[in-house]
């Protein structure tokens, strides 16, 4: 029976799909296609269905017993290109396939949701799971946390539910985006010599690596959990912007960092806890933001590109323009 990747086309979906196979999962995907052409690596050949996710119907998940959720207008800026799209994407047609799933006997769904919901907490305290107030302040966190509610409802001891909230992911994948936070600041640094922050740098910013991403969700599909959200990070790893620009920096020689703070417009700032995963899953993340730094730089320099075409094909939003513009999408995001 296949584990179906949805989003196996994108930055988590490209490691995902090679993780998993590597660990004897039977792997196959689902994904639009917006970004498969954006690689910049080599990437493992998953058979996959080029379609669109509110386009899914019940023979597309024939011999599927297992389902990870990625596909999304997957950060803020593109959530906030179109909110209708982004509520139909990440809201509607998530929970019309975990209920399709349920209908059809699969028997595990793993719904990838975001610590974004948590949006901007002025408190000390590290954010929990269940307890902590959420505040999504933009349509992508919406979409999620509205999504998240309501698959979680679809629980049952036949058809387990799990929803993951990643912190800000980094790494390498073969379709990197450079669209979040510290793979921004690495390869920005990289190829201008500089870091530019555009705040104060005093929001706080869990992170994790994709690979503990990967690791995590390869323990829930064995898990017999059910019902549960889990928050993903490094125990302890909750950074501020700055101290992201400070690591970036020093992985690149020192390079300096300038604050943008007449651009201040990040409304996101929180910290969480990652108590729960340990407790229950037994997941703890390990890989740190420097050995991280290390892989990208290194393979940053194994690249023969030029800093417009490299970001071209490693920012989200840039790509859907582009796509847009020469008119290979329509306006609702369907391809022509």
């Amino acid at each position: 029976m296949t584990t179906l990747i949805t989003g196996n086309l994108g930055y988590i979906g490209s490691v995902l799909g090679n993780y998993l196979l590597s660990n004897g999962f039977k792997v196959g995907g689902l994904d639009s296609g917006f970004f498969q052409k954006n690689t910049i690596d080599d990437c493992a050949d998953i058979e996959t269905n080029t379609k669109d996710i509110r386009d899914v119907i019940p023979n597309d998940l024939t011999g599927v017993n297992r389902i990870v959720h990625l596909a999304a207008l997957s950060n803020d800026p593109l959530g906030e290109f179109d909110r209708s799209l982004t509520f139909e994407i990440n809201y509607e047609a998530a929970v019309n396939l975990a209920k399709m799933a349920k209908s059809l006997g699969v028997k595990k769904f793993i719904f990838v949701s975001t610590q974004s919901i948590y949006g901007y907490s002025n408190s000390d305290e590290e954010l929990d799971e269940d307890i902590s107030v959420k505040n999504p302040q933009t349509a992508y966190a919406e979409s999620k946390w509205l999504a998240e509610q309501e698959i979680l409802r679809l629980s049952s001891p036949t058809f387990q539910v799990l929803a993951l909230r990643p912190s800000t992911v980094f790494g390498w994948s073969p379709r990197l985006r450079t669209d979040i936070v510290f793979n921004n600041l690495l390869a920005t640094g990289y190829f201008s010599r500089k870091i530019s922050v555009h705040s104060d740098g005093l929001p706080w910013r869990p992170i994790i690596h994709i690979l503990d991403v990967c690791r995590a969700i390869k323990l829930s599909l064995e898990s017999t959990l059910t019902g549960e959200s889990l928050n993903l990070g490094i125990i302890g790893g909750n950074y501020r912007v700055k101290e992201l620009a400070a690591i970036a920096s020093k992985s690149l020689n020192d390079i300096p960092v300038i604050f943008n703070t007449e651009n201040i417009t990040d409304s996101r700032s929180y910290k969480v806890n990652f108590n729960k995963a340990r407790k229950i899953l037994d997941f703890q993340a390990n890989i740190t933001l420097e050995s991280g730094a290390t892989e990208i730089i290194k393979k940053l320099l194994e690249i023969d590109t030029n800093s417009e075409d490299f970001f071209n094909r490693t920012n989200r939003l840039a790509r859907l323009k582009e796509l847009l513009l020469e008119k290979k999408v329509k306006n609702d995001l369907r391809f022509n």
